[in-house]
C-alpha cells in the first residue's frame, strides 16, 4: 500500500472517529454569560457583587496609619501616624461594592455519563469597593480587585479555577486630611502606605454534592514574576525589593476555605443562605510593633493570621437580598492590615 493510500485511510479513520464522538454528545457555546461556572464565595468579604452595607465596629475602629521605612543599611521599621483632631468616631462605616463575574467563550459538552456536563470557559471577576464614614463625602479609601483565568466544571459537582488575582488598596481624601502632613510627602504617602498584591497565582476548588450545599478551598501565592507586593515587610526572601532575611519556606501565601448552605425556609420570598469563610494569612509570621513603631522580624513559630466571616442572606424576589454579616480579623479595607477588627454588617445586595 503506497503512502497516499495510507494517508487517505488515516484521514478517513480520524474523520469517522471524530464523527462518532461528536454524535455521542451535545455541544453548546456561549460567547458571554453572567452565570459563572465557578461561583463567587458567598461569605468572602472580597466577593464581587453589587451591594451596599453598613458595618458597625465592635473592635478596631481605624485611628491611625502605618508607614514602613528602610534605612541605608536595609533595616526595616514601622512609623505610626495617628489621625488628627478632625477624626470623628461614628462607630460605623459604609461599604459600597460594584462588581460582577463574567464568563467568556463557554463551551459545554453534555453526554450520557456521570461526568456530564463538562464545561470550561475564560473567567473574569472585577470589583471596586469603597469605604466611607461620617458621610459619603468622607472617603476612607477604595479597593480595586479582579481575577482572570480559566475555569472548568464537571458533572455540576466539581469546579476548579486557575488564574491570577489582583488586590490594590487606595486611601481616600479623608485619610489625607486626618494625617498630619508634616510627617510625610504626598509621593511617599501614595507609594508606601498601600497594601498591594498584584497578580499572584490562584488555584481554587469547589465541591457541590447537592444544589444547596457547597464547600471550597483556595490557595493564593506570589509568582516569581510578581510585579508589586506591599508592604515590603510581607515579601518572601526571593522578592529582592523586600530586602529581608526570612526563612525559605515563607512565601506570603493566603489560604481560604469555607462552606455555603441554602434552603427555602420562606416559600414566598426565596432562598435563605448561610455561609462561612476562613482566610489564613502567612503574613501573620511577620512581627512589627504597630503601636509605637519599631523593628520588623520574622517569627517562624508564630501562627498564620486568621480571619473569620459569617454571612446570612434572605432573597427578596429574584433580584434583591437582605444580608447580615459578621467579620472577625483583618480590617476589610486592607490598608488597615494591622488592625484586628470585629464588625457587624447589615446590607442589601442586588442580583442582576
Amino acid at each position: 500500500m503506497n503512502l497516499r493510500k495510507k494517508l487517505l485511510i488515516s484521514i478517513l479513520f480520524c474523520a469517522f472517529s471524530l464523527s462518532s464522538i461528536y454524535s455521542a454528545f451535545e455541544y453548546d457555546f456561549e460567547p458571554i454569560s453572567l452565570n459563572p461556572i465557578y461561583k463567587e464565595y458567598f461569605a468572602d468579604r472580597t466577593r464581587p457583587d453589587m451591594s451596599i452595607t453598613t458595618q458597625f465596629f465592635l473592635e478596631g475602629t481605624p485611628d491611625r496609619v502605618l508607614q514602613e521605612t528602610t534605612d541605608n543599611s536595609g533595616v526595616h521599621s514601622v512609623n505610626v501616624f495617628e489621625f488628627g483632631d478632625d477624626f470623628t468616631d461614628t462607630g460605623a462605616q459604609t461599604v459600597i461594592k460594584v462588581g460582577e463575574t463574567l464568563s467568556f467563550a463557554r463551551s459545554t459538552f453534555t453526554f450520557d455519563n456521570f461526568l456530564s456536563p463538562i464545561a470550561f470557559d475564560f473567567s473574569f471577576q472585577g470589583m471596586i469597593q469603597s469605604f466611607y464614614t461620617n458621610s459619603f463625602n468622607y472617603g476612607i479609601g477604595y479597593d480595586g480587585i479582579y481575577f482572570f483565568g480559566g475555569t472548568i466544571r464537571i458533572g455540576d459537582v466539581f469546579s476548579m479555577r486557575l488564574g491570577q488575582h489582583h488586590y490594590c488598596s487606595h486611601y481616600g481624601d479623608a485619610i489625607y486630611k486626618l494625617v498630619d502632613k508634616k510627617y510625610w510627602t504626598l509621593d511617599d504617602f501614595n507609594l508606601t502606605y498601600k497594601y498591594i498584591r498584584m497578580n499572584p497565582y490562584v488555584i481554587g476548588l469547589s465541591i457541590e454534592p447537592t444544589s444547596n450545599f457547597r464547600v471550597y478551598g483556595e490557595l493564593n501565592f506570589p509568582g516569581i514574576n510578581i510585579v508589586v507586593l506591599r508592604p515590603f515587610m510581607f515579601g518572601p526572601t526571593w522578592y529582592e525589593r523586600a530586602q529581608n532575611d526570612y526563612g525559605d519556606d515563607y512565601n506570603a501565601r493566603i489560604v481560604n476555605v469555607g462552606f455555603e448552605l441554602s434552603a427555602n425556609i420562606f416559600k414566598n420570598l426565596g432562598k435563605t443562605t448561610l455561609g462561612y469563610d476562613l482566610h489564613m494569612y502567612e503574613e501573620g509570621k511577620i512581627y512589627y510593633d504597630h503601636v509605637n513603631g519599631g523593628s520588623i522580624e520574622f517569627r517562624e513559630d508564630d501562627p498564620w493570621e486568621m480571619e473569620h466571616d459569617v454571612r446570612v442572606a434572605q432573597e427578596i424576589g429574584n433580584s434583591l437580598s437582605i444580608e447580615i454579616s459578621y467579620h472577625n480579623g483583618r480590617s476589610p479595607f486592607n490598608n488597615f492590615y494591622f488592625l484586628h477588627t470585629q464588625l457587624l454588617g447589615v446590607g442589601l445586595r442586588f442580583n442582576p
